[in-house]
């Protein structure tokens, strides 16, 4: 089977994760920066430079997906991204009490459990596509 018929609805669910996400923190960006500065994790970070600087990674990533020239970054970019997601929402639900979401749409209103799993599943897909690109690409 041509790696090929994985590799693109990876890069498609991945480009669509982070529109999605990208889209539903702007829509409602004062709920975002909101839930942000609640965060025992980010307290100390300058929300002003912080939440916009998600946004645009969010949005960096749907674009570098969408070029087979830079889609191998996006993939990277995805993976490292949705790995740190993933140890933040789990660092919040092993070790602090007051855990507030600042994601948007559907996936602020998943449960701490099921979003750790949903960003493991994420993060899993992404490393496939990364190892999928590069044996694909290796010829």
């Amino acid at each position: 089977m041509k790696k090929e018929f994985i590799l693109y609805p990876i890069v498609g669910l991945l480009s669509l994760l982070f529109m999605y996400a990208a889209i539903a923190k702007t829509m409602d960006y004062g709920f975002f920066v909101s839930e942000m500065s609640k965060s025992p994790l980010l307290m100390k970070y300058d929300k002003q430079w912080l939440a916009p600087g998600v946004l645009g990674v969010e949005f960096l990533i749907v674009a570098l997906l969408s070029f087979a020239g830079t889609r191998q970054s996006g993939l990277f970019l995805s993976f490292f991204v949705m790995l740190l997601f993933t140890l933040y929402l789990s660092t919040l639900y092993f070790f602090y009490t007051n855990i507030p979401c600042s994601c948007g749409g559907i996936l602020g209103k998943m449960s701490y459990p099921t979003h750790i799993i949903f960003n493991a599943v994420f993060t899993l897909l992404a490393a496939a596509g990364v190892m999928l690109y590069k044996t694909n690409n290796a010829k």
